[in-house]
Formats: C-alpha cells, structure tokens, sequence
C-alpha cells in the first residue's frame, strides 16, 4: 500500500483472535470515502489516536506525542476489499499478519515526523473519542468496558460532619462499568447499553464499629448512544435512556429515584463537554423517599475536561437554576503512575455527593488512585 510508511503492527487483527476482526471494522465506522483508518496506539496498547485517511489522499501527517514506545496499525476500508467473509486464510489477513511489528522509540519517532511533516490528513481526533474508540475495542475483548471513572480514595476527609460517620477520614471508591448489549438497534450506529455504577463510602478507620460501610449508593442505567458528527451539530454523539439510582437501606433512611435523561457529549483535541438533562419519574407521594431531591441535585449537570500532556482535569457542576442557588462542585486531577494507574485527587462541594446527604451541603477532599481513563 502507498501509505505504508511505518512498520506495522497488526494488533487488531493478530491479537484479539477469530472474527473480532468483522467487529473491530464495525466499531471503526468507515465511510464510503474512507480509504483506511490509521490507529496509533502507546504501548500499553491504548488507543491514542485514530486517523481518517480518504480516498486519492496521497500524504499523510501524524502528531507523534513525547513517548518512549509507539505502535501504529492500519486497517483498511473493508469495502475496498473483496466481497468475500473475511477468513484466516483470506489474502488480505495473511499479507497483514506477515507485516513486522517494531517499536517507535524516541528518536525514530522524530525522524519520521520530519518526514511526513509536509504532509496532511482531514482533521485530529479529540481525546475523547480515541477513548471511546479504545473503550470499544476493550469491550470486544473483555466484554464489558468502563463507564464512568473507577477509583479508590483510601483518604477521604469530608470537613462537615454527614449521616453515620463516625470518623471523618474514610475511604471512598466508585466502580463503573457498561456492556453493550446491542449495537445497530433499528438502525445503523445506534447501539444499546446496560451500565453499572456504585460508589461506596467505608468508614475503614472506625476500628470500634468494626470498620462498616456508611453508605453505597446503586445506579443502574440502560440507554442508547448514537453518534451525530454526520449531522450540522454541536455535539459529537447522543446518549439518552433511563437511570435508577438508590441506596438499599432501611425504611427511615432509605434514598431512591428514577429518572430519564439526554446528554450530547462534544470533543475537540484535548477537550471535552458533557451537557445532561434529566427528568425525574414521579412516585406515589405515600412512597417517596425524597419528594424534594430536584431542589438540590436540580435537572442536569455541566461536565469539563482538558487534558495537558500527561494530567487530565475534570470539572463536574450541578444547579437547581432556583434563587436558593443550591448545586455541587467536583473537580478531579489525574496523573499516570504505572500503565493504567494513575493518581487521582478529587474535590466535591454541595449538595447530593450521596443519596443520604443529598439535601445537606458536603466539602469534601480525597486522594488515591484512578483505573483507567
């Protein structure tokens, strides 16, 4: 091919194994102008970057980041290839599995940005959506993906006292999780998922009581997510559905509600913006355990990121838009340690951090480590 002017690594189609190969096209969402996409990957196999390479386009330009190990894998448009299935013994997988894989280190690395830096291609993909494209190939091999973040927090000190601590410094973790249960649901790109999150509050310094759980709160999600870049739009791709969120506790204290939501997500470079509305499902007056809770968590939330270099910031607010101005506040800061740990701090203030202390303002910081982002 003209364009191979790197070594290859033929991570997708070698190393997922039988027929993940159909999927890895299916997710990559080729276009009929599309020639190949090109996926450059660090070396803990995370996508970084994926490029769109059109047809007649006779140079290419990649904005190598400041790494040690690169790979860089192209995959071409199936539908330049034959009509056929693709098989293990199909030309086309034989020619790609007898390409040689080599590492890109640093040097290497600058000569070949010097070498293609006359050239171009049709626009940068925003980190967002080398994520999401990485979390859909992960999801293929382990059959589920992350969600929302997945931490551990082993000090969390809240500078207010809240409902059942005993000990002010605790540990907090959040597990989040989604698994796509189908993908081209009525039509095409329009895929259906089951998501679970739960982020947990343990008193795990309370040695007198026996170190218990002060709180968790549950929240399952099915929704959909469709991608709107062919669309004159602002927003990149759609996710609307339906979330329960709730606490499992007893009667008395005992936190729940259900509600349907919308939120456009828009990525450019290293940023990215989340913009959600939500409308609560309304309960039996006799039965509801927080017929106030709109008051305080209001009907969406405004979220932020921008990453530079290696450390990513998030910034997550919420508003009842009421003249008792009554919202939250979380920033979160990131840094990798090793492969897919990072050190996390986060930082949350007002109102409804968990289901129990929902209408009670929280100030709150913790430090620890972030699984994936």
């Amino acid at each position: 091919m003209w364009f191979r002017i790197l070594s290859v690594l033929c991570l997708p189609l070698v190393v997922y194994g039988d027929g993940l190969e159909e999927k890895l096209y299916k997710k990559l969402n080729f276009s009929a102008d599309e020639r190949a996409k090109v996926l450059i990957l660090d070396k803990q196999m995370q996508i970084l970057q994926v490029i769109s390479v059109q047809k007649g386009q006779k140079e290419l330009k990649l904005n190598l980041q400041d790494s040690d190990e690169l790979f860089v894998t192209f995959v071409e448009n199936p539908q330049h290839l034959s009509s056929a299935p693709l098989a293990k013994d199909s030309k086309y997988l034989k020619e790609f599995a007898n390409v040689e894989s080599k590492e890109i280190q640093k040097e290497s690395a600058t000569t070949l940005k010097e070498g293609v830096e006359n050239a171009s291609f049709e626009r940068d993909i925003s980190r967002y959506e080398a994520r999401f494209e990485r979390n859909r190939l992960l999801g293929d091999f382990l059959g589920f993906e992350p969600y929302k973040f997945n931490y551990l927090l082993p000090a969390s000190v809240s500078f207010n006292k809240e409902q059942g601590q005993t000990k002010r410094t605790e540990a907090k973790f959040q597990i989040s999780i989604k698994k796509l249960l189908i993908d081209d649901l009525l039509f095409k790109d329009l895929d259906f998922y089951f998501a679970y999150t739960q982020q947990s509050f343990w008193q795990i310094y309370d040695n007198e009581n026996s170190r218990p759980f002060r709180e968790s709160n549950y929240e399952p999600t099915l929704y959909f997510s469709y991608p709107l870049k062919q669309y004159n739009v602002f927003f990149d791709r759609v996710n609307f559905g339906y979330v329960h969120q709730s606490n499992g506790e007893d009667l008395l204290k005992s936190r729940s509600w259900d509600r349907l939501f919308i939120e456009g997500i828009y990525g450019y470079e290293n940023f990215v913006l989340g913009l959600k509305a939500w409308y609560r499902i309304k309960e039996d007056a006799n039965k509801d355990d927080n017929p106030d809770i709109l008051d305080y968590m209001g009907y969406g939330e405004l979220s932020l990121g921008y990453g530079i270099n290696k450390h990513l910031f998030t910034l997550t607010l919420r508003n009842n838009l009421q003249s008792d101005n009554r919202g939250a506040f979380m920033l979160d800061y990131s840094y990798p340690l090793y492969k897919n740990l990072y050190l996390y701090v986060q930082y949350f203030s007002g109102y409804g951090e968990s289901l129990a202390d929902y209408n009670h303002s929280i100030e709150r910081v913790g430090a620890g480590f972030l699984f994936v982002r």
